[in-house]
């Protein structure tokens, strides 16, 4: 037989009911809790845990029985988020055990500090796994009913303590070795306060008779713990402190102690934290449907997948470059500060034509090609005009010039007096056109002129004496007037660069070698302010990371696009001050 004083750790092959033990897993204040083997029929066996009163508490009548109220209650729970009881009862060496399920994990606690030693934390996705699936396992115990009515069951210690993770992502609550059935006379009196003074509720505190909104407020300090490092009463180390600041609501909001994270979490935080229970969330469900809702409109996708890699297969936490979406390895690529730009696949350009083999001048829109400029060629009608003209005056002055010569040689010249020269007798004043009248000549100066002249010459203008020959005139070819090019539709244009899909892509952001520097993340929409290293599922976008050394110095600015989906991988080398992107 065990005496009550002996050794608080059973060896192994020791026999409790059942079961046998294998080794201790751990010590709580009240219990020990084990790791044995159940034999089940023609040598199979399953692993099992066994909780076990430890021998000093046995004759206490209080400790018995909240153990016992434990062990009846647990038993009529089935939640997959609940781990689950398979057996209760006394040894013969008179010791209360109960055997449940072994889940081969860790308990948040532990895993907490473990990813702090590390410089890591839980991702915010698994933060709102983490409060989702909690509630979700305090629904059934709320509203657990019996034969009398509901019992007011309350688990009065949601803490990472007893929250277990597993290494397929499973969470599993566990130990309601301090919670109470209504009907338990014993432990239902005002005064009796049980469970860990860090996440008391504040009528907890006060040993006033509690409801399921106790366990919220505790969820709340758990949430506020996971994801800053620390509880809201941290800063106060006597228990008497920390009471006295509970009750009278005097802490910091999670968004003033740790910002950077989604505001939705802030805003479920902050109210499961009132000071009042009638101003948190009245039920478990209404807090799980809030961080749902909060999760979805963070741009987060919660699943079982969101707790993976924190545990590894032989139930120990995994070490930082594990499998879990905070541990990335370093990344090395050419440093670049510009925009990340998709890949844009092209149509094939159209077959040209005579028209787009030409030089073209910019384009008017586009849907158009424009074509060279060219000077306006003259209409039919005024060049048949031109012509007609032209025709007209040159048999004039051929005619005239044929009657007024002759064979008789012409009078010796006389002297012209000063003056106004008389005008000869049968001269031909020619047309003048031009602005300034040209002086006067004789007739037999005119030039033969012939039928066409280039566009622009002065066809009545006299030759200047002495002046070399005009060459003769060739007729230019009419202009060929160019009909209006057909339209030429261009291409359809590719999608525009900018046009990001929406959707939830990853950034993973790591700073090797300085431990203290911490993360900015900024987008049009929202910003991020985290210690590295940094990883967080965000909105589809185009942002912005800059790290804060620990020397007070900055980084330069890294640009780019995150797209659904997308994994971007980062890292910031300090030595050379360049972005290093995969």
């Amino acid at each position: 037989m065990l005496r009550k004083d002996a050794p608080v750790a059973l060896e192994a092959g020791t026999r409790v009911g059942r079961y046998t033990i294998s080794r201790l897993l751990a010590q709580g204040g009240m219990a020990e809790v084990y790791r044995a083997e159940q034999e089940l029929t023609q040598g199979i066996s399953r692993p099992v845990a066994v909780k076990v009163i430890r021998p000093e508490y046995s004759e206490s009548a209080d400790f018995r029985e909240m153990f016992l109220d434990e062990a009846r209650t647990a038993c009529t729970l089935s939640h997959p988020n609940i781990a689950q009881i398979y057996d209760v009862g006394e040894s013969d060496d008179g010791l209360l055990y109960m055997a449940m399920e072994l889940v081969a994990g860790e308990t948040l606690a532990t895993i907490n500090r473990t990813l702090r030693d590390q410089h890591e934390r839980f991702s915010n996705e698994a933060l709102f796994a983490i409060g989702i699936w909690t509630a979700s396992a305090l629904e059934p115990v709320h509203a657990l009913k019996t034969e009398g009515g509901a019992t007011g069951l309350v688990h009065r210690d949601i803490s990472p303590h007893n929250l277990l993770l597993s290494a397929t992502g499973s969470l599993k609550l566990i130990d309601f070795g301090i919670a109470k059935a209504a009907t338990n006379r014993n432990l239902t009196m005002p005064g009796v306060t049980k469970g860990k003074a860090g996440y008391f509720s504040p009528e907890q505190a006060m040993g006033k008779r509690l409801d399921g909104r106790s366990d919220l407020f505790s969820l709340g300090v758990t949430l506020y713990k996971l994801a800053s490092g620390s509880t809201p009463f941290d800063d106060h180390k006597a228990i008497g402190e920390r009471h006295a600041a509970l009750v009278r609501g005097q802490w910091k909001d999670l968004d003033e102690v740790y910002p950077g994270m989604p505001g939705p979490f802030y805003e479920v935080v902050r109210r499961a934290l009132m000071l009042k229970p009638e101003e948190r969330y009245q039920t478990a469900r209404a807090m799980r449907e809030a961080l749902e809702a909060a999760a979805f409109d963070s741009g987060l996708r919660v699943g079982q997948s969101s707790l993976l890699g924190y545990v590894d297969d032989d139930g120990e936490v995994t070490a930082s470059g594990g499998t879990r979406s905070s541990a990335f390895p370093a990344i090395t690529a050419p440093p670049t500060d510009t925009v990340a730009r998709p890949l844009v696949t092209r149509p094939p350009p159209a077959a040209p034509s005579a028209t787009a083999l030409e030089p073209l001048g910019p384009a008017k829109g586009p849907q158009t090609e424009r074509v060279p400029t060219a000077k306006p060629a003259p209409s039919s009608r005024r060049a048949m005009l031109g012509l007609a003209f032209g025709a007209a005056l040159a048999i004039g002055v051929f005619a005239t010039l044929l009657f007024v010569s002759g064979p008789t040689p012409p009078a010796p010249p006389t002297p012209v007096p000063a003056g106004p020269a008389p005008e000869a007798p049968g001269a031909v004043a020619p047309p003048v056109v031009s602005p300034a009248p040209p002086p006067p000549h004789t007739l037999a100066d005119v030039p033969t002129p012939t039928l066409a002249e280039p566009p622009g010459l002065d066809l009545t203008a006299p030759p200047v004496p002495g002046a070399p020959a005009r060459p003769p005139s060739v007729r230019p070819k009419a202009l060929a007037v160019k009909s209006p090019p057909p339209e030429v539709r261009a291409p359809p244009a590719p999608p525009a660069d900018d046009a990001i899909p929406e959707g939830i892509g990853t950034i993973r952001i790591s700073v090797p070698g300085d431990s203290g520097a911490k993360v900015v993340v900024r987008s049009a929409a929202k910003s991020y302010v985290q210690d590295q290293p940094f990883n967080e599922k965000v909105p589809s976008g185009r942002y912005t990371v800059t790290v804060r050394l620990a020397n007070g110095d900055q980084s330069t600015v890294w640009r780019g696009v995150v797209r659904p989906d997308q994994q971007k991988k980062l890292s910031y080398d300090v030595a050379q001050g360049r972005w290093n992107e995969l």
